[in-house]
Parts: C-alpha cells; structure tokens; sequence
C-alpha cells in the first residue's frame, strides 16, 4: 500500500468526484481512477459506490477515509519534521485555539517565546474547542487554548477565567445594570455562537437547568461579527468576555443563573504523556503571562468558582 494511493483515495472523497481530484492533483482521471480501483483490490473492500458518473463513499470507504486520513497526517507531520531538520530548525510547536484567543493572547506570548527559544518553529490552527480538542486527542496538535479538560488521555494548567457575557449597545434597556440572569436574556432575540462554541455549550446548559428556551436570531461563527450586530441593537450577542470589547460602544454584563455567573476556566490543554521540553518551556511562559493579565480582565467581572462552570450538567475538572 502506497501513501500516494491514500491520498488519491482521500481526495476523491473529498471532491466527490474523480475528474475534480484529478483536477486538483494535476493527474489524469484513468490513473486516479486505476490507483482506487487497486486499493479496494489489495484492501478488499468497494471504497465507493458509483452512480452513473456520480460516486459516493460506501460504508467501508467512510471507514477507510478515518484510517486514511490519520495516516496521511502522520505522514505530513515526518514530512515536517525532515524539513525542520534539514534547515537547521530543532522542533515545532503546534498551538490550537478559537480565533478570539488566538487573537488576543498569542501575539505577545510568541512574541516572548520566540526570544527564548529561537529554534522552534510554531503551527496555529484555529477552530471551535470541541474540534482542538478532537485533534488533541489524535496527536495533531502539542497545546490547545480552551476550557480546561481533564480525561484519561488530556490534562490542563489553569490559566484566566472566560465569563459568558450579554453584549447590549450603552442605551439598551439593561445596560444600566451590573448583571443580568438568564432570564432577563431570554426576553430578547439572541445573537450566539454555534453549538460547538464553549460559550454556546455554557448558555445552553443553564438554559435546561432553568427550562428557558431563548430566541435565537442569528448564529455566527464570527463572534465580533456579534458583537457589532449587537451594538446596532440587532439583538443582544450571548459571546465570550474574551472578546476585544473595548473596541465598541457596548455594554458587556455578566449573565448569573441563580447566584452562579456563567463562564469557565480556561487552560491550556496537552497530552498527559511526557512532552518536549519547548512544550514545557511554552507552557510555563503561558501561565507566567496570563495569571498575571488575560482578555476580559478590565471588564471587572465577578469571581468565577474554582471548581469551573457546568457544561452538560457536568463540571469541568481542574
């Protein structure tokens, strides 16, 4: 089995179609096409089920693509890692985070890192926690900016707490008020994060601990996009106290549930197995940066309890 035979495969797959993956790979479709028809022969199973012109993956073939997939990435990460080497570069950091962290935190921390530790090139990859934390868990990545998580396989060092606030432009009716409870949200239309968003995971869960069920009007992956939608007054913007609020004539308030305002700790997230030392050394700079000042520290928000906030009916652990 040939790694070039996998990628034919997976791009197929992802194109749906042989003529756009030989397209995109600047080969002709009979070889793509021979290329598949060899894998299933030396796997044994149809990778696709073909309709006419038009193909799809078969149930095998969605189970091959997973393996494919891991395989691949392995792949590009010696693939890498040679590079590194060969140009004089001793290692590569790979960070994770969601774009409002990414934003806010990275520029001065790497700025400080690179000082230190000159010879380590750095990866971003920016996405929801639900996803980092997925490509965590596979190896894809050595750190991760997100709710702190702990498992089998993960451990995290606490960083700054990320409060879930109700952003409403300085004349909204609750802006004279220093917080507000999930009910007093639940009266307006609401601009909020998709499903795999911390701050989205947050809200709804205190929505099913009180029965609250809010109006949704917009969903945005872009939460600044939010924010300046909410500072029209489109609708209040359920987002982050992560965000470069400062920015806009808004009024970001702390939302409780019962006594409890809504947030969670965020941590830096890595594998429990053993970690090079640039990882450690990055790690440690992080904490020593960002106990001392993190995004949303100026909003003056209350105290988030020790333990973390509920998701899921669950807490986060430490």
């Amino acid at each position: 089995m040939h790694l070039r035979s996998l990628n034919y495969f997976a791009t197929v797959a992802e194109t749906g179609s042989v003529s756009a993956a030989a397209e995109r790979l600047h080969r002709s479709q009979p070889a793509l096409s021979r290329a598949v028809q060899e894998l299933e022969s030396e796997l044994g199973v149809a990778l696709f089920v073909r309709h006419g012109r038009r193909i799809a993956l078969s149930p095998e073939g969605w189970s091959v693509l997973r393996e494919a997939k891991l395989v691949l990435g392995s792949a590009d990460v010696l693939l890498e890692r040679a590079r590194l080497l060969s140009a004089g570069r001793s290692a590569v950091l790979r960070i994770g985070g969601a774009a409002s962290t990414v934003e806010r935190v990275l520029p001065p921390l790497l700025r400080t890192f690179a000082t230190q530790r000159p010879d380590v090139e750095v990866s971003l990859t920016i996405d929801s926690g639900g996803r980092l934390l997925e490509s965590l868990d596979r190896g894809e990545l050595d750190v991760v900016f997100t709710r702190e998580t702990s498992s089998e396989t993960l451990v995290s060092r606490r960083l700054f707490p990320m409060h879930v606030v109700a952003v409403v432009p300085a004349r909204h009716e609750l802006a004279r008020r220093k917080a507000v409870s999930i009910e007093d949200v639940g009266r307006f239309g609401l601009l909020i994060a998709p499903k795999n968003f911390t701050s989205r995971m947050v809200f709804e869960a205190a929505c099913r601990s009180t029965d609250l069920r809010p109006r949704l009007i917009l969903e945005s992956a872009d939460q600044n996009a939010l924010v300046a939608l909410a500072e029209v007054g489109y609708g209040v913007a359920v987002v982050p106290s992560t965000l470069a609020l400062e920015h806009h004539a808004v009024k970001a308030l702390p939302i409780r549930s019962g006594h409890r305002p809504l947030g969670v700790w965020t941590g830096l997230v890595r594998e429990r197995k053993q970690v090079s030392a640039h990882v450690r050394e990055f790690i440690d700079e992080a904490i020593r940066q960002l106990r001392a000042d993190y995004p949303g520290r100026r909003l003056e928000l209350p105290a988030l309890a020790r333990t973390g906030s509920e998701i899921d009916g669950e807490e986060s652990a430490s």
